[in-house]
């Protein structure tokens, strides 16, 4: 009798191992990664890629520095533009432009922000469906503010009609401003 006890708790230690090696495996590899340059911490997905680009936004040529990563055909990005020079006293111009290349992107037609409360201040928020060029459905989501002169970008965007809940929880959720 004992025997079998001991078989039944080595099986039953064994598929509960095996369940906590599953849920450890997760579909995405979530870390913290700070921008001290430029002020932020974002929990990302997978190692993150950072890049700055010209853009042509309001016939203004504006450098936009993203840090992205893109896992399962889903991309998550910050972007940010600092507002100096021309570009001071353009940001919900340019924060509305930056919404319609976001929304261009996916075929979603005209961008409408509406603000909500989050961070601590009121922001811009997006939440779009359109399509891929390979007509499958797409959906975008994205914050937009400003914060001591630089405007942010915060998106999740990818394949499907909307965000998978626990993904955009987790993605604007592990979104701060350092020193705040």
């Amino acid at each position: 009798m004992k025997t079998a006890f001991t078989s039944s708790r080595a099986i039953f230690v064994s598929l509960l191992a095996l369940c906590a090696l599953v849920a450890c495996s997760p579909q995405f590899n979530w870390r913290v990664v700070p921008n001290t340059d430029i002020g932020y911490m974002a929990t990302f997905p997978d190692k993150p890629a950072q890049a700055t680009r010209t853009m042509d936004l309001i016939g203004l040529q504006v450098p936009l520095t993203l840090q992205a990563a893109q896992i399962e055909g889903l991309y998550f990005a910050v972007g940010t533009v600092p507002l100096q020079g021309e570009l001071a006293a353009q940001g919900a111009a340019l924060r509305d432009a930056l919404a319609q290349a976001v929304a261009n992107n996916i075929a979603a037609g005209q961008a409408e922000v509406k603000p909500i409360q989050w961070l601590g201040k009121t922001v811009y928020e997006m939440s779009i469906k359109g399509k891929l060029p390979s007509g499958e459905a797409a959906f975008a989501q994205a914050r937009f503010f400003e914060h001591q002169g630089v405007l942010y970008e915060v998106l999740m965007m990818g394949p499907g009609e909307a965000a998978n809940p626990d993904s955009a929880t987790s993605w604007f959720g592990g979104f701060s401003l350092l020193g705040q």
